[in-house]
């Protein structure tokens, strides 16, 4: 098996071949947000308890006032309660992925036609699959992607 690997190096010198990426290789690593910051509206878009968020932010700056290197301990943590996780990983990964193109690798909208078209290509769309595609929009004030 013969690979074909290219090699940039820091000088922009360029071996003899550049391999070709496309683009939505690179835009796979873009995820679709909430616009709200409003900790009861994100508990509701991913069905947790309502104070899940603010525990969540709690935990963190405990962990950051009292280490130094605090993300292990952070994880440690919330690792044995399910909403944590949960609310955690939307934090971390929204809705996921999208498939719905866009002018940018990042930016939000207000507009709700666009944003249904944005979350209906989602692929983590599942965690709020309690509500109507409509109410997660509503709840979101807008979505933003980054």
């Amino acid at each position: 098996m013969r690979l074909n690997c290219s090699v940039v190096y820091i000088n922009y010198h360029v071996t003899d071949t550049i391999t070709y990426v496309h683009h939505s290789y690179i835009a796979m690593s873009i995820r679709l947000y909430p616009c709200t910051d409003n900790t009861a509206n994100l508990a509701m878009l991913i069905d947790v308890p309502q104070e899940t968020f603010d525990r969540l932010d709690y935990i963190k700056e405990q962990c950051q006032e009292e280490y130094s290197d605090w993300i292990d301990e952070y994880l440690e943590r919330i690792s044995d309660d399910k909403e944590l996780l949960k609310a955690d990983n939307f934090k971390t990964y929204g809705w996921s992925i999208f498939d719905y193109p866009t002018d940018s690798e990042y930016g939000d909208t207000f507009d709700s036609d666009f944003a249904l078209k944005l979350f209906n290509s989602a692929r983590n769309k599942i965690v709020s699959e309690h509500l109507k595609p409509w109410q997660v929009i509503h709840l979101s004030s807008g979505l933003r992607w980054c």
